[in-house]
């Protein structure tokens, strides 16, 4: 699961090294957006079984928790996994690439082309033990819609390993209200 949601994350924390063109940022609105991942990872090494939690603990759950839990209980650890979080998107963190989320140190990306309609990214993450490589799509549908995908890729201890992702994000709010823009704790 931890590795899912890095992969998830990977596509919306984007510490960005740009060739020597400058990057010609998407022509999307600034302020609060909301992102949906749905991901999917194939040739997970087996993991023994998640224990049952009772009833009377999960009743005591805030109900969109007690939902969350259920269904990653439900998903497996590759199975289909969907994501939903908020982001402020500011002009500084445009300009640096899309940025929808907080910073990952873990994963670098190098922008392959670039226009106000469409970034293409190759991405290289390394999180200790595990390493993934892969390509990011993000196409602008207008200024207030985004949709893209990433495929990653990697072979730890001979095991390949698969994902695809794909995610729509819609512009909410030119106000961000309380969600600080990425990288400011």
């Amino acid at each position: 699961m931890r590795t899912t949601m890095m992969a998830a994350l990977a596509v919306l924390c984007l510490p960005v090294s740009w060739a020597a063109d400058e990057l010609k940022p998407l022509d999307v609105k600034l302020g609060l957006w909301e992102t949906t991942t749905k991901s999917e990872m194939s040739g997970m090494p087996a993991m023994p079984a998640m224990p049952q939690i009772p009833e009377e603990t999960l009743a005591k759950l805030p109900p969109a928790q007690r939902a969350q839990l259920e269904a990653r209980m439900k998903g497996g650890m590759g199975g289909p996994r969907t994501n939903t979080m908020k982001s402020c998107l500011t002009k500084e963190a445009l300009d640096r690439g899309l940025n929808f989320a907080q910073n990952d140190n873990s994963c670098t990306y190098k922008v392959v082309s670039s226009s106000s309609t469409k970034q293409e990214m190759h991405s290289e993450c390394n999180r200790g033990q595990m390493k993934m490589t892969g390509d990011l799509t993000i196409d602008r549908v207008d200024a207030e819609h985004i949709k893209g995908g990433m495929t990653m890729k990697s072979a730890e201890g001979g095991q390949p390993m698969n994902m695809k992702m794909s995610f729509e994000t819609k512009w909410i709010s030119a106000d961000c209200g309380d969600v600080k823009p990425s990288g400011v704790k």
